[in-house]
């Protein structure tokens, strides 16, 4: 399942700055029909995320959720506003989007590794 061209080193992987948060808002992007926008506390800063799972998570739902992101990313200018970070999920269209969150007892700004 691997492919040559997508095999990094470990000094590149260690550059992503994977990171615990917790998600503090959560709301629709009524001008997006896949966005929603994130608020998220990383520790030592909160940070905006504009994130395409709407179809799949209820705004309200998210709140007090605790999940990673890439708390190193360049922030991105949207239509809607600048994104900050990107929350990690997996699935697809036939099974659904599932937030990656660590287990009870992590703390938002911890770092994943």
């Amino acid at each position: 399942m691997s492919n040559e061209e997508n095999i990094i080193n470990f000094d590149e992987f260690i550059k992503v700055d994977l990171r615990v948060a917790k998600i503090i808002e959560a709301k629709d992007v009524e001008e997006a029909d896949k966005l929603l926008e994130i608020r998220v506390d990383i520790g030592s800063e909160e940070r905006t995320i504009f994130a395409g799972i709407k179809g799949y998570y209820d705004p309200s739902e998210l709140v007090g959720k605790m999940i990673v992101v890439v708390a190193n990313l360049k922030p991105r200018k949207m239509r809607f506003g600048v994104s900050e970070g990107m929350l990690l999920a997996s699935g697809d269209d036939d099974s659904g989007v599932f937030l990656i969150s660590p287990d009870d007892g992590a703390k938002p700004g911890q770092r994943v590794s």
